[in-house]
């Protein structure tokens, strides 16, 4: 048997899923009627519908049915239609009594019918009443379809109802002044009939052409009236159509029904307005819901509730209300109160889909249900089995719920609702394709047209609901989001393949796309698609399983899907977008390097170890730790300890792995192998180089913002990933993988329990146990842990009993590797040395050891190729300078040697004894190296004398003693020195005693010799300004100058001195009283002829000033110059002269005589008298030179000729002459 001979009706009829109010054609009436699926819902909001109608005892007439698109309003309204109309009542309430005989049949007791009265007799009687007792009328249309929007918007219901109950009479729809002046008026008169077949026969059709003779022939339309009816004012007719002039308001509108009522006479008249689709009408619009209101209010209270409007909405009343602003809980809202004109509600949101479609499509024969009942009960185990879903996903309930969906699984309608849903919800569809009754009846019969060739016993899977129909009704967004599977699937040169591949791309396309309250109850799980995928009971999941886990896997590698591990850890499938595909396409593509792979490894080691220091104290060390990565270093490049993580190797045996490492330099390693879990978990190692592509590609820049946010997507899902699945893998692998240890592999008793930066710090203490196996030696309390501990240890004086005590192990292991190097070597080399493996000594403690060596006199430093370092230099510099202190053997000095150099010493220094006379190095450091030596202290106090006395006759003794200890400081070997202090004993000894007598004269004597030399400098000039007598003793005190030991003539030279100094006083003296009185005797003149000429002496120099500056200087010579007094007089007469004040001329104004001729007077008329101008002084200077020697009278007359002439020159009548 084939599934097309399951069903009671036939798949070649037409189901007409989407009902239109306006198609009201017989046959699809009649599917209407006979295929209408009734459910208690239905029943009660129909029952209540008609009882109201007819009762007409509602105080308003407003019927509101409401649910969502595609819920059947449409259906359910023209049903009510059906009820009502005289044609199809009888059919219509037939159906419906048989829709309640069997819900009473099936209830097994009370049902929701008598809750609300619903019952066989009340049916009937309403049958009865609208058969034989009403008449009814009925006004249907969808409002979005039939309004005009160039109308007036005010009154638009008045104006859509008015038209449509033209309609309804027969009259046009648009033209409402030519319905009511021409159309009723003339079927008022009874000839409208009579008019449109009189315009028939003239060759027109009326109601075809009637916009035509509204727009240019309403004069041909009047005249053809006007003949039928020639009552008829049709001027008047024509003005008013013309000029629209139509009172359009809802109390018109009222008047007009209530005219229209009146007219039928008949109490049971019922005139319905059938209104489709009124919310998407009114929107947001707040008029339109008040202009509905007011309509419905008035044609109540006009027409005594015999005209009723019964309106379909997505939304309820309520939601209608909200929507335009309104408050539906408030009574006296302006808005809210039109929920008292709708008292009359259908709801149809709470019908069942499935149920509707269940009747409309899979119905089944009786003999069918039998045998499907059979089937069932066969192989209800295997059902159970094979269609197991999540629980809010049923399958089959009992043998009845399988006969009425076989060979559908009755969750596959739940599930596609919701699928449509989304789809509906993300553009992928067009609006009408969502989880309602309509698009489920479309699916349903399409699929079940598709496949009605199949046999009895298969199932129809879930990717048959991915047909034709929802492809075909795919919009932009949804195309685009499939384009990528569809490219994948087209690949595919193997047809069978390719469609099995196709079966499953179609239903993951679906599931991962549904909305993600609907996730949480269904998810994209593999167990689950294998569930829809079911097409018989007996196949194999397992098979089907395994086929279906390729097909996922192809599909993540082509980037269609994405695999996500829940949070209970489930694995589910999530669809990728078209730009996550692409995305995800680019990320594929990535090229990981092992550095972007090693650094990544690197922050979940760390942070799992707690971010590992790269300093380790063990012993006596801190050692350098590095950690390597797959070869890649972190932390120290030159470690001193080595930490390996190993994720790839050439074998997954830790033990065959460790012994590979011998005699190699990871030999001496930590090896944390992390190889073989890393090996076998190959799901972390793809998520962990998946993660590590998406770090790569979030480095590029984004092309756009939508890719910015794709970009920002992939990050957050692998920071998911890593935080929830790689990351953990990792740590857990960490602290259970096998170490090894220098080459072995530790027992599990040796790595022991700890985990994370527990396990990590025990195992390196472990390791570095083994590791420097000596380095404990050093680690004791004598050891110096710090550097002034060391420079202490090493300032220690040597005890004799320090040769004879037998070396320490750390000691003799330094002086062993010293004594078998070739060639010295530095205090860094050795650091170097006992720092590594096996030792790991500190420095200080190495240089402590080492220095025990050079303190025994077995080795000895040399310190910048000084081989005689002195202590404090070792102490001071050999940490810092390790590379410059050169360890050498040791040179023994015989101890007369030593003994002679006391001696010698004492005898040069004057000293009593020298310390560290039994050890070389210690006399050697005593004597020339340390600062307080006698040596150094001596020559510190020469240098200071040397430059005190510079300039001295005897200051080349103090140098030579300088420069002889300056060459004993030179020698750095030790015998050298001793040797060249031994042999300037006696020479030395004579040096320093010259040297002393130099030193005490400089303390004693020394500034009344500088005092001397001073004077002699100052006066070096004035001496000549003694007598004859006189200079014999300049010559004498000269004489200290040039002599080397003055210090026994000091009396003698400052006798010298003072009688010297007495002499120049003297001398001063009279030089000075010449000074002061020739300048005495100018002042005088020059201040006599000031006030003569009335000039201020300020103008000139002062007489006390001038005379302490002439005087003021020591130099003889200067002042025998300064009391030359004349170029002084002449500056001074010149100054006086400028400030002369000379009286201005008084002017002369002329003045009228008799006669007419002009004089000039005074004020007083009388002439003024010149003023006398003051005479000045003028110094001149006369050539006195001659160049002829003079001999006679004569000779001297004709010189003082010339004279006279010089002066004649300058002698005039306003100046007097002086001659200077």
């Amino acid at each position: 048997m084939k599934f097309k001979d399951l069903y009671e009706k036939g798949l070649d009829r037409k189901v007409n899923p989407a009902v239109s109010a306006s198609d009201l054609s017989e046959d699809t009436v009649m599917t209407e009627i006979v295929e209408y699926v009734f459910t208690e819902e239905i029943v009660i909001n129909l029952f209540d519908i008609l009882t109201n109608i007819k009762q007409n005892q509602g105080s308003h007439v407003g019927i509101w049915i409401n649910g969502y698109f595609g819920t059947g309003k449409s259906h359910f309204l023209k049903y009510v239609s059906y009820c009502l109309d005289g044609h199809y009542s009888e059919l219509a309430f037939m159906r419906l009594e048989e829709a309640i005989e069997e819900i009473i049949r099936n209830s097994n007791g009370m049902t929701k019918l008598d809750d609300h009265g619903v019952s066989l007799s009340e049916v009937k009687s309403l049958k009865k009443w609208y058969s034989s007792q009403a008449e009814v009328q009925m006004v249907m249309f969808n409002i979005g379809d039939v309004h005009d929007a160039n109308s007036n918007q005010a009154q638009a219901f008045t104006t859509i109802f008015w038209n449509q109950f033209n309609a309804q009479r027969g009259y046009n729809s648009f033209n409402l002044a030519l319905a009511q002046y021409l159309e009723k008026a003339l079927d008022d008169d009874g000839k409208f009939k009579e008019f449109k077949d009189y315009v028939k026969g003239k060759g027109y059709d009326w109601e075809r052409n009637i916009s035509r003779f509204a727009a240019g022939r309403l004069d041909l339309a009047l005249q053809m009236a006007k003949e039928v009816d020639p009552a008829l004012a049709t001027d008047v007719i024509r003005t008013k159509i013309v000029n629209n002039d139509v009172n359009v308001s809802v109390e018109s509108f009222a008047a007009e029904m209530k005219e229209y009522i009146d007219a039928k006479n008949n109490r049971n008249f019922r005139l319905l307005f059938f209104v489709d689709e009124v919310s998407q009408f009114i929107g947001q619009h707040r008029d339109l819901l008040l202009q509905l209101q007011s309509l419905v209010k008035r044609l109540d209270e006009v027409c005594e509730s015999k005209v009723w409007i019964a309106c379909t909405a997505q939304q309820t009343l309520e939601e209608v209300v909200s929507n335009v602003g309104g408050n539906a809980t408030n009574p006296e809202d302006e808005v809210g109160k039109i929920l008292g004109r709708f008292e009359v509600r259908a709801s149809l949101q709470g019908t069942s889909p499935e149920y509707i479609t269940q009747k409309r499509i899979l119905d089944k024969k009786g003999d069918v249900e039998i045998m499907l009942a059979d089937m069932f009960n066969k192989d209800k185990a295997k059902l159970d089995a094979q269609f197991v879903l999540p629980s809010t996903y049923k399958t089959y309930k009992d043998k009845d719920n399988f006969a009425a969906y076989y060979p559908f699984v009755p969750y596959q309608f739940q599930l596609i609702k919701n699928v449509l849903d989304a789809f509906e919800q993300l553009n992928y569809v067009d609006k009408q394709v969502k989880g309602n009754e309509r698009s489920l009846i479309n699916i349903t019969y399409s699929i079940a047209r598709d496949t009605q060739e199949m046999e009895v016993g298969e199932f129809i899977p879930f990717d048959k609901f991915f047909g034709a129909m929802v492809q075909g009704s795919m919009q932009h967004l949804g195309q685009r989001a499939f384009q990528n599977a569809r490219q994948a699937l087209d690949v595919i040169e193997d047809e069978k393949k390719q469609a099995f591949y196709r079966r499953v791309v179609y239903v993951l396309f679906m599931i991962c796309n549904l909305k993600e309250e609907d996730k949480q109850q269904f998810s994209a799980t593999i167990d689950n698609v294998v569930t829809l995928l079911m097409t018989k009971i007996d196949a194999s999941k397992a098979a089907i399983k395994q086929d279906v886990s390729s097909v996922l896997a192809y599909l993540i590698d082509k980037a269609v899907i994405r695999k996500v591990k829940t949070d209970s850890g489930s694995e589910i499938y999530e669809f990728f977008t078209e730009e996550e595909s692409k995305v995800a396409q680019i990320i594929k593509n990535q090229q990981v390097d092992s550095n972007t792979y090693s650094d990544e490894l690197r922050k979940i080691f760390f942070d799992h170890f707690g971010n590992p220091s790269n300093k380790e104290t063990f012993a006596t060390r801190s050692f350098n730790v590095g950690i390597s990565i797959d070869g890649r270093n972190y932390l120290s490049n030159n470690a001193d300890v080595n930490v390996d993580f190993v994720t790839t190797a050439s074998t997954d045996s830790p033990d065959q792995y460790g012994f590979s490492l011998n005699n190699t330099p990871q030999g001496t390693h930590l090896v944390y192998f992390l190889y073989p879990m890393f090996k076998d978990n190959q799901e972390l190692r793809a998520n962990f180089l998946y993660y590590c592509r998406v770090q790569r590609f979030a480095q590029e820049p984004a092309i756009s913002e939508e890719r910015q946010r794709t970009k920002m997507l992939f990050q957050q899902r692998a920071k998911d990933l890593y935080d929830k699945e790689i990351k953990p893998q990792f740590q857990q692998m960490l602290d259970a993988c096998p170490v090894i240890s220098c080459g072995a592999v530790l027992s599990p008793s040796e790595t022991g329990t700890a985990k994370k930066a527990e396990r990590y710090k025990n195992l390196l203490a472990r390791h570095m146990e083994s590791l420097y196996q000596f380095a404990k030696l050093a680690d004791n309390r004598e050891v110096p842990k710090t550097q002034s501990d060391l420079s202490a240890k090493i300032l220690r004086p040597v005890e004799d009993s320090l040769i004879t005590t037998p070396l320490s192990i750390p000691e003799k292991k330094i002086k062993d590797w010293l004594d078998r190097q070739p060639h010295d070597v530095t205090v860094a080399d050795v650091i170097r040395m006992f720092a590594k493996v096996p030792y790991g000594w500190s420095d200080f403690a190495t240089i402590y050891f080492l220095n025990e060596l050079v303190r025994r006199h077995q080795y000895a430093f040399n310190y910048n190729n000084n081989p005689n370092v002195s202590r404090e230099d070792t102490a001071r510099n050999i940490v810092r300078d390790a590379s410059k202190f050169t360890v050498e053997k040791a040179k023994a000095i015989s101890q007369e040697v030593l003994n002679d150099f006391i001696e010698a010493w004492k005898h040069i220094f004057n000293v009593m004894s020298v310390k560290g006379s039994n050890d070389s190095t210690e006399l050697f450091r005593n004597c020339k190296e340390t600062d307080d030596s006698a040596l150094n202290r001596l020559l510190k106090n020469y240098r200071e004398l040397s430059r005190k006395i510079n300039g001295c006759p005897f200051a080349h003794t103090i140098d030579e003693a300088i420069t002889l200890m300056e060459q004993w400081l030179t020698v750095r070997d030790h015998l050298k020195f001793f040797e060249a202090i031994i042999a300037a004993k006696d020479e030395a000894s004579t040096l320093f005693d010259r040297c002393k007598s130099i030193n005490t004269f400089f303390g004693d004597q020394f500034d009344s010799y500088r005092q001397i030399r001073r004077f002699i400098d100052e006066n070096r000039d004035n001496f000549a300004f003694l007598s004859s007598e006189q200079q014999e003793a300049v010559v004498a005190l000269k004489a200290i100058n040039n002599d080397e030991e003055p210090w026994n003539k000091m009396p003698s030279y400052l006798k010298l001195k003072k009688n010297l100094n007495g002499q120049l006083q003297d001398k001063k003296r009279e030089l000075i009283d010449a000074i002061t009185t020739k300048y005495n005797a100018v002042f005088e003149e020059l201040e006599k002829y000031a006030d003569e000429m009335h000039v201020s002496h300020d103008k000139f120099s002062k007489r006390d000033v001038t005379i302490s500056l002439k005087t003021g200087t020591n130099n003889f010579y200067a002042l025998q110059a300064n009391a030359n007094t004349a170029e002084f007089y002449e500056e001074q007469m010149r100054k006086i002269n400028a400030a002369i004040v000379v009286p201005p001329t008084p002017p002369t104004y002329p003045t009228c005589t008799g006669d007419g001729t002009s004089s000039v007077h005074d004020d007083g008329d009388q002439p003024t008298p010149p003023q006398p101008r003051p005479r000045v002084r003028k110094v001149v200077k006369l050539n006195t030179h001659t160049t002829e020697p003079m001999h006679t009278e004569a000779d001297i007359d004709l010189y003082l000729q010339s004279l006279k002439v010089q002066l004649m020159q300058y002698l005039s009548d306003d100046n007097d002459i002086i001659v200077n």
